[in-house]
Formats: structure tokens, C-alpha cells, sequence
């Protein structure tokens, strides 16, 4: 039976990120059907979804299953990583082509999962899209982009100076237009798309599939609030670990997997600074939940093809033989990217 993947309902926030903007760009190739690539899965791509189902003889429920997503991207699925990195961008308030001010004493912040410029995050997937795509840059930045480059490699306090200077409104959270029209063109692109998914999978997905292994157990919500913590919180630390391994401990046998990820949603909000714990316990118990709010809109987690459902991809490889997770980084990576350009 077709497993449904995104659903739109209206009372929830709705679908969006990477897999959602792949499913457009299938519409778009697809046929006319009419529809922005704004990778936001609500009533205008819903309406385009069963205007295909009909052309392809099956039923227009406008719910995009696996065999809607066969049709589409070429894939029954998005792979875990990218289902798990759309919804924690979701939570981060991020996309692939939003850039904001210095407004928390990042620099200038831009994509998926907020790329800082004074951490050098921001200089790590600049470059390499500019070594992946040149001169991507320079069409995205027009005369900016000497500048761009030249700010990357700069000192810390010349980084502030410069991202005060682009920041505009009271709080600094704008960018001046010339310097958000640029970063909005480039994460239009889908080189710069790619690149942002391959930072973000090196330095975070490997450290969710570690603590998977160590704490958790073969299921998709496991994954989300696992790559969800490494993104807010770098991982599961030993206090935090001590804490989750405590909780689990205390669990009443034939407890079942919503009962045992609660558990460890409230003990992830162990030694977190007092001012965040509201904002991590709502990340994390929605996720473990299946629903909740999260900085003022409500999620149903299965709408974004998240469930207590056993993961079936090559990362179960990863967790239960201990491979080296560097090695299938890069071959899970290659085969969910394989058809970017279709």
C-alpha cells in the first residue's frame, strides 16, 4: 500500500525545503501545471499534485505518496537526511536563500541551517560553490562579489564591521537589498542548493547517525530529533547522554516508541542554558509527539514524511556495523543527489 509522504492541512504548518522544491521542479518539468518552485508544499502545489495524479490515472487525493514521488523525482522518497534537515530548517526559521544581519553577533547569516559568517561556516560553503560553479558568485553578487570573497578570509572584528555596515532596521536582522537580492539569487541555484545539503549532511548528519547508534533506535523520528540536536546543540554530550541513558532506564517495561522518545526529548533539554530550554523541549517533544508548536506554528510531524516507521535506507547499515560514517557520508550523499539535474 503507497505510503502517504507530504500532506498539506492547513491547521499545520505547512511541508517545506529541499524535497518539496525537488517535487515542484518534477511538476514543472512534468507538464502544465501551474505552480511557483517556492518550496513550500500548500494549496497551490496541492493543486497542481492532482491536476498530475489525474493525467497519470491515479487518484487525486493532492497527498504526494511514494509512488507520486516515483513519478515526480525519480525516487519513492527523499532520503532521511534531507526529510530531517527540511523540518529542523523549518524550525530554525532558515531556507536556502535566506540571508539575515548581525542581529545575534553572527555576521551575516544565509541558508539552510543559518551559515555564519563569524564561525566561517558561511566562508565554508561559499567556496565551495565557487569551486564547484565559477562564477556562480560573481552572477549572483554582480560587482558585490570581490567583496564577498575579500570578507571571508578577513578577521573577526573586520567581519563585524562589515556585517554592521550591511545590516539594516534597529535590531540588524535586514541585509542591505543589494546584499539579500544576491544571496536570495544564489540559493535559487541549484548548485548552491547542493553544496548547502552537502555542508550541512559532513558536519551534522554523521554526529545524529553516531548518537542514533548510541542512544536511540532504528526509527525516523530517532533520526529527526537526533540531527535536530546535533544542529541546535552539537550532538548528544555526556551530560546529556548520561541523562538520556538514565531516562530510558527508568522506562516501565513494553513502553512504546512515543513513550520512550519523550523520555529522551526531556532529557536532551539537560544542562541547556535556562533562557533555551522552552525552545529546545518544543523542538524536541514535537518531534517525539508527533505534534507541537514550535516559535508559534504547529507541526503534525507525518507531513513531512516523518513517523515511527523503521528507516530503510543505507544509514541502518552505518548504525548497526559500525562502518565508517565519513565513506557512507559520501556514497548516501551521491546516490540522494544523483538525479538533482533531471
Amino acid at each position: 500500500m503507497p505510503r502517504a509522504l507530504f500532506t498539506f492541512d492547513p491547521a499545520f504548518r505547512a511541508p517545506r525545503g529541499g524535497p518539496i522544491i525537488d517535487l515542484q521542479r518534477g511538476l514543472a518539468q512534468a507538464g502544465d501545471f501551474p505552480l511557483s518552485v517556492d518550496g513550500i508544499f500548500a494549496s497551490q502545489t496541492v493543486a497542481a499534485v492532482k491536476l498530475w495524479q489525474t493525467k497519470a490515472g491515479m487518484t487525486a487525493s493532492g497527498a504526494v505518496d511514494d509512488l507520486s514521488s516515483l513519478g515526480l523525482t525519480h525516487t519513492n522518497k527523499p532520503s532521511l537526511f534531507r526529510r530531517c534537515l527540511a523540518l529542523t530548517a523549518a524550525y530554525e526559521g532558515q531556507g536556502y536563500t535566506l540571508a539575515v544581519g548581525n542581529f545575534d553577533g553572527a555576521g551575516v547569516t544565509w541558508g539552510i541551517i543559518g551559515f555564519t559568517l563569524l564561525t566561517g561556516d558561511l566562508a565554508k560553503v561559499i567556496k565551495l560553490i565557487e569551486a564547484r560553479s565559477p562564477g556562480l558568485l560573481a552572477t549572483s553578487f554582480g560587482d558585490n562579489v570581490t567583496e564577498l570573497l575579500h570578507i571571508l578570509d578577513a578577521s573577526k572584528a573586520d567581519k563585524t564591521i562589515w556585517a554592521n555596515s550591511i545590516s539594516t532596521g534597529p535590531k540588524k536582522v535586514g541585509l542591505r537589498t543589494d546584499w539579500r537580492d544576491g544571496f536570495e539569487t544564489l540559493g535559487n541555484q541549484v548548485a548552491a542548493r547542493a553544496a548547502q545539503d552537502e555542508l550541512a549532511h559532513d558536519d551534522y548528519w554523521r554526529i545524529a547517525v553516531r548518537d542514533i547508534g548510541l542512544y536511540g533506535k532504528l526509527t525516523e523520528l530517532d533520526a529527526a530529533i537526533f540531527f535536530d540536536t546535533a544542529v541546535q546543540s552539537g550532538g548528544v554530550n555526556d551530560e546529556k547522554g548520561a541523562a538520556v541513558s538514565a531516562s530510558l532506564h527508568t522506562l516501565p517495561g513494553g513502553a512504546g516508541d512515543r513513550e520512550r522518545l519523550r523520555a529522551i526529548a526531556e532529557a536532551l533539554t539537560t544542562g541547556v542554558n535556562p533562557a533555551y530550554v522552552g525552545d529546545v523541549r518544543a523542538r524536541r517533544m514535537s518531534i517525539a509527539a508527533g505534534m507541537g508548536k514550535v516559535h508559534g506554528a504547529t507541526y503534525k510531524i507525518s507531513n513531512w514524511a516523518l513517523d515511527t516507521i523503521e528507516i530503510d535506507d543505507i544509514w541502518v547499515e552505518a548504525i548497526r556495523s559500525g562502518m565508517n560514517h565519513g565513506r557512507l557520508a559520501r556514497r548516501s550523499f551521491a546516490i540522494d543527489h544523483q538525479n538533482e539535474d533531471t
